[in-house]
């Protein structure tokens, strides 16, 4: 938590535990004050500080060996085809590591002028995030699966990969809450060795609403499982969203029964290791009809107005929706863009 401003009173710390305990609305005044205040930075005005301009070595390539991850490369090209010679916009990224390892967002923030809001649960890899310097707005929390601010356990994994900073990074995208799956990997791996910490939780509007802001150019949201439950609260009506990109698993019972057994070296699995190892190749033990689209998700999203854009399904499914109507649309209808449906 940060603090910019005077120190709190004893009156001023009950309210902020009474707001921050919930129930209390996603666009409550004081609620918007509190985050205001203290669950936010402010976007960096100095230089960049990106992990490519501090080494040159094989450690800066092994890091950004991510760069070749397929689910990467896809929204990659996503966005050159949905934003390409579009005004600078405003992102949130959920899911945002250290700024940079697998951003979807870094691009359109260093290149194309962009700024936004970068969300991360895990602590030390948001506290790396704020040494990269981004023009965007960051927060330390995780996004809210219930209507109000919660408290939740976050689950993060770590590995003993002191010479690969690759691998280190790539264990570190499997963090989730611990209330989905019991803290479980979406592939059902166990990464490495279970770490865990409380964060607090506050809902992405509420995030949003304490900036400012109503539009939203695009959501990439990667927040290993907790996706349905974050939109299931997510007020449509006040907040409008162009474009999401999510990436999304359907759930099955033994998603919730996985144990630490499974993997009991709590190392990576032989075909998830080098290359294999991002959080988008893992290692995939579901039937082929889980790779399938969740038609009811993708329902979640038409019934308020969006199209499916595309899916990629190999291993964990990444979708791509876009608001009928809005800016996007109307520039892929021009170049004679139709919505196909979803298979």
């Amino acid at each position: 938590m940060m603090s910019r401003g005077p120190p709190a009173t004893a009156e001023e710390d009950l309210s902020l535990l009474a707001h921050l305990s919930g129930p209390v609305s996603y666009d409550d005044p004081g609620l918007l004050h509190i985050v205001t205040r203290s669950f936010l930075h402010p976007p960096a005005t100095l230089p960049y500080r990106l992990f490519k301009h501090l080494k040159h070595n094989m450690e800066t390539f092994r890091y950004y060996l991510y760069e070749r991850n397929g689910s990467f490369k896809f929204y990659e090209r996503v966005m050159h085809d949905l934003f390409e010679g579009a005004p600078p916009g405003f992102f949130v990224e959920a899911g945002a590591l250290d700024g940079e390892f697998l951003s979807n967002t870094l691009s359109l923030e260093k290149d194309s002028g962009w700024t936004g809001l970068l969300v991360e649960a895990d602590k030390e890899m948001f506290n790396q995030l704020l040494q990269k310097r981004r023009r965007s707005w960051a927060s330390h929390t995780c996004l809210a699966t219930k209507a109000h601010p919660h408290l939740a356990i976050f689950v993060k994994f770590l590995r003993n990969a002191q010479f690969d900073s690759y691998t280190s990074f790539a264990v570190r995208s499997y963090g989730s809450l611990m209330s989905v799956a019991g803290g479980g990997t979406l592939d059902m791996t166990e990464p490495g060795h279970r770490i865990y910490e409380s964060v607090q939780c506050l809902p992405l509007a509420t995030l949003l609403l304490a900036i400012n802001i109503t539009h939203v150019d695009m959501v990439s949201l990667d927040v290993e499982g907790a996706e349905e439950d974050i939109l299931r609260h997510f007020p449509w009506d006040r907040i409008t969203v162009d474009v999401w990109l999510v990436e999304h698993q359907i759930h099955t019972p033994a998603d919730s029964i996985y144990s630490a057994h499974n993997s009991p070296s709590g190392s990576l699995p032989e075909a998830s290791r080098g290359l294999e190892a991002t959080k988008n190749h893992k290692l995939s033990t579901t039937s082929s009809k889980q790779k399938k689209v969740d038609g009811e998700f993708v329902n979640m999203f038409t019934t308020h107005g969006y199209v499916l854009y595309e899916v990629k399904t190999p291993h964990i499914p990444n979708y791509v929706f876009i608001l009928q109507d809005s800016d996007v649309h109307k520039r892929l209808k021009a170049k004679g863009w139709v919505a196909k449906s979803p298979t």
